[in-house]
């Protein structure tokens, strides 16, 4: 007996040795298919049309909807005019409005959140595409933007409900379908909902935002859009009105 122990006690170091060995090497293929199926994820968005192209796409349907021939479109935070081409045959003005006009013609330097500077119900439409989550009072902003507008106007919103820290110049909140809706809540909803495209997106900072550091699992991986689009209704009266008017 004392020899079968001898002689059984090597193998058995060799077992768990070879037991140990085996699984390291399953880890080691377990991590390695978790990087890969995150990578892949990571990279998913890039088979998408862009950020600016779904949310264009949006805008360019609300614009589709619209009487705009001789009337008025607002963008908030454009001083840059980024969308105004969307407005191509519409027959709209385009202005913007931004608290830096250095870019000059078509901006009115003035603050969202409180902006005598723009005449209630002067505007038919309102555009806002990331700008609510730097705003520091967004509902101050919601019910400025309310009021400027003409009644059956509408608003389209789209801001962040989850995403990477980046102040430019600062960065205030982030808002959810029914938050979106609460503040613009005296308007009728067209429609609201979030944007996932680019949910496992690794995001690591550029631009004005500070480098995030990374970890076992890269940067910042949930990341997702929200927008809104709402209508602003019109008067007992006017509604009245083109009831009489009616054939």
């Amino acid at each position: 007996m004392a020899i079968i122990n001898r002689l059984s006690t090597p193998f058995s170091v060799r077992s768990a040795v070879n037991r140990r060995r085996s699984s390291g090497s399953s880890k080691l293929a377990a991590a390695a298919r978790c990087q890969a199926d995150m990578d892949a994820a990571s990279r998913a968005h890039t088979n998408q049309p862009s950020r600016d192209d779904r949310v264009n796409r949006q805008i360019v349907d609300l614009v589709a909807g619209q009487h705009l021939e001789g009337r008025t479109v607002l963008e908030v935070g454009g001083r840059n005019h980024p969308r105004s081409a969307l407005l191509e045959g519409s027959g709209a003005g385009y202005v913007s409005v931004d608290l830096d006009g250095a870019t000059g013609d078509g901006v009115i330097v003035a603050d969202i959140c409180s902006c005598p500077e723009i005449e209630t119900a002067s505007m038919a439409m309102v555009l806002s595409v990331d700008v609510f989550e730097h705003l520091a009072e967004p509902w101050n902003a919601a019910a400025e933007i309310s009021r400027i507008l003409e009644p059956g106007g509408v608003v389209y919103t789209s801001t962040l409900f989850s995403w990477r820290y980046h102040p430019v110049p600062e960065d205030y909140y982030r808002y959810t379908p029914a938050g979106l809706e609460h503040l613009f809540g005296s308007l009728d909803t067209i429609s609201s909902g979030f944007d996932t495209t680019e949910r496992r997106r690794n995001l690591l900072g550029t631009g004005y935002a500070a480098p995030l550091e990374p970890d076992a699992f890269g940067g910042w991986r949930e990341n997702w859009r929200v927008f809104h689009a709402g209508r602003k209704p019109h008067s007992a009266g006017a509604v009245a009105e083109l009831d009489r008017a009616a054939p």
